[in-house]
């Protein structure tokens, strides 16, 4: 099985190349030198099982100071990549998409309205990829993490807030392991869920913290 990630030196994208590797799955993860996402996108042309794109940036401004483009690089990189990339690379029959999304693929918060923009788009693509590339029996999922205990979480969150999510969700602060075993089970597991928006946050939403 081979497998194409975008992001692996993120949390959550560190965490799946180690996973799938240690599960004897080849992993191609080009760098961001090697493959800009704001950019034209050179990729493999070999067969691959699988596509994980967890490359993603959030840069927070409220909506009277976005800047358009730092909204324009946010999208290329969250959005427009991963509708690309599922258009050049060579899918075998049978294949797994799976895109990285967030709680704000369907929620928002403050000073987040180009991240949740971006996260929105993306859930709208999988859907329709999802419908388009069926004919193949390719399935298209997003896995939308809530807080994921990252240094992205801590960078964008103080020290109280941390502490605060991590004793008021039900079931803590989602680590990167456990969003890589969902990964993990998607590419070498799913014979039938597509179009879908898996959301994986410790009972986050149910409280609306």
């Amino acid at each position: 099985m081979v497998v194409f990630l975008t992001g692996s030196n993120g949390g959550i994208g560190s965490a799946v190349s180690r996973l799938l590797k240690a599960e004897n799955i080849k992993v191609i993860e080009p760098s961001s030198s090697e493959l800009n996402l704001n950019d034209s996108l050179n990729v493999t042309k070999e067969p691959i099982d699988g596509f994980i794109h967890c490359a993603g940036i959030n840069i927070l401004a409220k909506h009277s100071e976005v800047n358009q483009e730092d909204l324009y690089k946010l999208f290329e990189i969250n959005t427009f990549s991963f509708v690309k990339l599922c258009g050049k690379l060579n899918f075998a029959k049978g294949s797994n998409i799976l895109g990285i999304g967030s709680l704000y693929s369907t929620l928002t918060k403050e000073n987040r309205i180009q991240y949740a923009m971006s996260k929105h788009a993306m859930y709208g693509a999988v859907k329709t990829l999802a419908l388009e590339m069926a004919e193949n029996n390719i399935k298209v999922n997003l896995i939308s993490p809530g807080f994921v205990d990252t240094n992205l979480t801590r960078k964008n969150n103080t020290k109280e807030r941390i502490d605060f999510l991590q004793n008021n969700i039900p079931l803590g602060l989602t680590t990167p392991e456990e969003i890589a075993k969902i990964c993990l089970y998607f590419v070498r597991g799913n014979k039938f869920i597509t179009g879908q928006n898996i959301i994986v946050d410790g009972g986050y939403s149910l409280r609306n913290l």
